[in-house]
Parts: C-alpha cells; sequence; structure tokens
C-alpha cells in the first residue's frame, strides 16, 4: 500500500491589505494549510512602519493585497531588507515595477506577484494568445477587450486585461485594439476578446463567479515560494504552483537569513 504523501508544514502569514482579498485569504487560510501572524493595513503600517524585525519574526512568508502606493512607497522593499518570501498579489504599481523586481533578486528573497492569482484565468492567457495567433492571419476584423469589475477597484484597464493585451501582441496581433473598462456593482471579474467583422463575431471569455479563486491561488503562491529565491511573474509560474513541490534552499524561521 503507498504511504499517503507528508502533509505541508503549516504557513504562517503576514497579511497586508484588510480589503476583500485580504479578508477572504484570512478567512480561507487555515483550510489551505496556512494560519495569519500578523494584520496590517492603512493604520498601522504607513510608509512601511509596521514591516518591523520584530513583527515579522514568526512569519514565513509576506501576502501583500494592499495598493499601489503601499507596494511603492515602502512594502517590497522593507521586505527585501528584512529577507521575506512575498507574494503580490496588488495592481496598478507599474511605474516602480522594474526597480522594486530588481530590488527583490538582489536581496535574494523568493517573489511571486502577478495581475491575477485565479488558475482559471492564467488557463485563459493560453487560450487568448493561441485565438490571437490563429486571427492575426484573418484579415477583415478588429479587435475590442472588455473587463468588468466592481465599483471599489481603482486602476483601470486591469492588471488582467493589460496582461490579455500583451499576450496577444506577444502572439502576432498587430492591429488596433479597442479597451473599455466598466467599474459598477459587485462584479468579482470579467474580460473578454471580441474580435468582429463583416461576416461573423468570434469571442472568448472568462468570469469569475467569486474572489475565491483569487484567494486560492495567492495561497497556494505562498505555500510555493516559501524558501525558493527569485522573483516569478504568477502568469508564467501557475502550473508549477498548482503541481507545487520542487527544490528550495533551506532557510531559517522568519522566510529569509534577514531576520
Amino acid at each position: 500500500m503507498p504511504a499517503e504523501p507528508p502533509a505541508r508544514p503549516l504557513l504562517r502569514i503576514a497579511l497586508l491589505g484588510r480589503g476583500r482579498m485580504g479578508r477572504l485569504i484570512e478567512r480561507l487560510a487555515p483550510a489551505h494549510g496556512a494560519v495569519t501572524v500578523l494584520r496590517l493595513d492603512g493604520s498601522n503600517n504607513r510608509a512601511a512602519a509596521g514591516l518591523t524585525r520584530e513583527a515579522l519574526r514568526g512569519a514565513d512568508v509576506a501576502i501583500d493585497f494592499s495598493t499601489s502606493d503601499a507596494v511603492m512607497s515602502g512594502n517590497l522593499e522593507r521586505l527585501c531588507h528584512l529577507g521575506v518570501d512575498t507574494v503580490i498579489g496588488t495592481t496598478g504599481w507599474d511605474d516602480g515595477r522594474e526597480e522594486l523586481l530588481e530590488c527583490a533578486r538582489q536581496s535574494g528573497i523568493g517573489l511571486v506577484h502577478g495581475a491575477n492569482f485565479s488558475v482559471g484565468v492564467n488557463a485563459f492567457y493560453l487560450v487568448a494568445a493561441a485565438a490571437a495567433r490563429a486571427m492575426a492571419r484573418c484579415n477583415g476584423y478588429d479587435l475590442a477587450a472588455f473587463e468588468s469589475h466592481h465599483r471599489g477597484k481603482r486602476d483601470a484597464p486591469s492588471g488582467t486585461a493589460l496582461r490579455l493585451i500583451e499576450e496577444v501582441r506577444a502572439a502576432g496581433w498587430s492591429g488596433e485594439i479597442d479597451v473599455t473598462s466598466q467599474r459598477t456593482g459587485h462584479v468579482p471579474g470579467t474580460h473578454e476578446l471580441r474580435w468582429d467583422s463583416e461576416a461573423d463575431t468570434i469571442a472568448i471569455r472568462h468570469e469569475a463567479r467569486s474572489r475565491d479563486g483569487f484567494a486560492r491561488g495567492a495561497l497556494a503562491a505562498a505555500h510555493w515560494i516559501r524558501g525558493r529565491p527569485g522573483v516569478y511573474d504568477f502568469s508564467e509560474c501557475w502550473q508549477r504552483v498548482a503541481a507545487g513541490g520542487g527544490d528550495r534552499v533551506a532557510r531559517g524561521p522568519g522566510g529569509g537569513d534577514g531576520l
């Protein structure tokens, strides 16, 4: 009889951001082998003041679903300095992205960042790229991209929409892309690409039913990045994250040598 696989060690999370996603991650964490040991938001972490060596001593991984301003004004730089492996699901920090990602590379921490931590959305990127490769060889079509989110989402177009456009361009689509964003109600997230011609319309669409898929992906990424140096875009490593396992570099408690 085959032996059961060993249970994953309990993951201790420092949670940055207490909005919809932060609260959901905290609620789902116990069912995914994790416990929240530190909670920070704008009230106790202005300019990354709450990210101290002592506060983070018991944390294995930080999960940041705060704001773009918080990421750029000190959160990631401080986590790099303290050697804490990190997952960032916050979007809208493109202006400081390259500098901060280089900081993470130089620090030796493990970092997973992404516009969308849903496994379904990342599969949708592959579908979009395949469709774009096919449609790039067809004349007479116009392309429109549509995305809709809840009224509280600040960035528009969404990070996921921008990533879809990148995938479409990389696959060979050189024509114009008409992009529409909508912010209304409580929509978790809808993204659609639509090729239209006089003869017909071809559309592909992803619609999130809830935010649970985003939270589960972020928790899986947190398990995967623990003790794994390097900077990873979730859209490029999501299949490995879903599979789990892989070699890791042993590090001390707190996620890095800096604690």
